[in-house]
């Protein structure tokens, strides 16, 4: 059986700001951890989610003009969020002036409704208006449901790099994107 999607009545998409700090502390935590907690060690769990998700770090981000997060709220409840950053990017980035997708998690409760699409075109929206050429972005090789759906979003394998979740040494790959 073709499973449906119906349009969702109240998507809104906005910048945060320094006042969401708070929220996009908590929101990344718990995203996170919805979305790796079964395949990843308790203490490599809270080890990370201590150390990606600080919330100096959070407002140093959000106070620069490098770095862009966007909230997605469905019917006024919070569904998920992006992380952009123009900080670096891998020598397997090939192209000039590019911009990395450092984050774009949902509720579970979101998944297969079309709220990932919408997040990803604001996304590809936020970062062409901001004058980058091209996306990109890190994605565990093992996380199946997420890599199918950035090469729905025409990204490729550009490369490949390892990431750190407490103690665990993961294989990601390096997608890209021209915009």
């Amino acid at each position: 059986m073709e499973k449906k999607f119906t349009e969702l009545p109240a998507v809104s998409i906005r910048l945060a700001g320094p006042m969401d700090a708070d929220l996009l502390v908590a929101l990344g935590r718990t995203l996170f951890y919805e979305a790796f907690s079964e395949q990843t060690d308790p203490q490599d769990m809270e080890n990370h989610l201590q150390n990606a998700f600080k919330i100096d770090e959070i407002r140093r981000q959000l106070n620069g003009d490098r770095a862009f997060f966007l909230l997605i709220e469905v019917d006024s409840k919070v569904a998920g969020y992006a992380y952009l950053d123009a900080e670096s990017s891998p020598a397997s980035v090939k192209d000039p002036n590019p911009i990395q997708l450092v984050r774009l998690y949902l509720r579970q409760d979101y998944y297969g409704r079309n709220v990932g699409n919408y997040l990803m075109k604001a996304c590809l929206e936020t970062a062409r208006s901001k004058g980058f050429a091209v996306v990109w972005l890190s994605s565990w090789e093992l996380n199946h449901r997420a890599n199918a759906f950035y090469k729905k979003w025409e990204f490729e394998i550009v490369g490949r790099a390892k990431f750190k979740v407490g103690s665990d040494i993961q294989n990601d790959f390096i997608f890209a994107r021209k915009i």
